[in-house]
């Protein structure tokens, strides 16, 4: 009887555990020989409703990192939908060890402010070669 009620409880959440937003790649490692690396991630929607998505790049610390930016730093996905987000690094001599994050800001077709921020994020690391 124990084992149906938990398994019961465990049934009623997966629905909105599988309700989220995801991103890809989640881990990248460049040598790079140039002075500035760009790269591209997809965001993609797996919500019921539309979304707006903020982008931002933290150092390994999670303070913000310096020396980049992107083609856009919000994005408005619709259900089941995806985009491209399109990052330029600075590269440094030493390696950068970088924390690539997006972050559910507002939901719905109003763009209310979403009441569960959810963020995903992927590791970038560049090697100097210079």
């Amino acid at each position: 009887m124990k084992k149906a009620i938990i398994i019961a409880a465990a049934l009623s959440v997966l629905p909105v555990i599988s309700s989220a937003h995801m991103m890809s790649p989640g881990f990248q490692k460049h040598s790079v020989a140039t002075p500035v690396f760009t790269t591209q991630y997809k965001l993609t929607n797996h919500y019921d409703h539309p979304a707006v998505y903020t982008v931002e790049v933290l150092n390994k610390d999670m303070s913000p990192a310096a020396g980049w930016r992107a083609e856009k730093l919000n994005y408005k996905l619709n259900p089941d939908s995806s985009a491209k987000v399109n990052l330029q690094f600075k590269v440094a001599d030493e390696t950068r060890k970088l924390i690539v994050c997006t972050t559910l800001v507002d939901t719905g077709k109003n763009q209310e402010k979403a009441s569960i921020i959810s963020r995903v994020c992927s590791r970038l690391m560049l090697i100097s070669l210079r």
